[in-house]
Order: structure tokens, then C-alpha cells, then sequence
């Protein structure tokens, strides 16, 4: 599928250790958060910050565990 409004990709960050907020969940690391930032971008004029990314994930993960089978709601 092609992107439409393609922006240039996202670099990885030399500080990347320091791209997760503090407080979220042990297992969103900075590559998830860069990743995240660089399959986004392209869809969003302005630039996404890595508290918008790591809201993406964690809505993504209730997602998932709201659709997993025996998971009760």
C-alpha cells in the first residue's frame, strides 16, 4: 500500500534511551517509541513527540487485550 503525503523517515536518535517518558510501562522501550514515531510520521503534519507515541501503544495494547480470546472485558 503506498503512503500518501510521505514524509522523510524518522532518524534513530544517538540519545534514544532518553525518547520513553518517565512512568510508562517497563516494556515500551526507545526502539518501540522511535519505531512507532517512524511508521506514524508520515500520516501527521506536525511532529509526532514521544508522549504521542507511547499513547499510540498503550491504546494499541488495550486494543489488543480487549480482542484477545478468553480476555474478560
Amino acid at each position: 500500500m503506498a503512503r500518501r503525503n510521505q514524509k522523510p523517515d524518522c532518524q534513530i536518535r544517538e540519545d534514544a534511551e532518553s525518547i520513553v517518558p518517565a512512568g510508562v510501562p517497563d516494556w515500551i522501550t526507545p526502539e518501540l517509541v522511535e519505531a512507532t514515531i517512524r511508521t506514524w510520521q508520515p500520516y501527521y503534519e506536525e511532529v509526532l513527540s514521544p508522549e504521542e507515541a507511547v499513547t499510540m501503544i498503550v491504546s494499541v495494547g488495550r486494543l489488543f487485550d480487549a480482542l484477545s480470546p478468553g480476555r474478560p472485558p
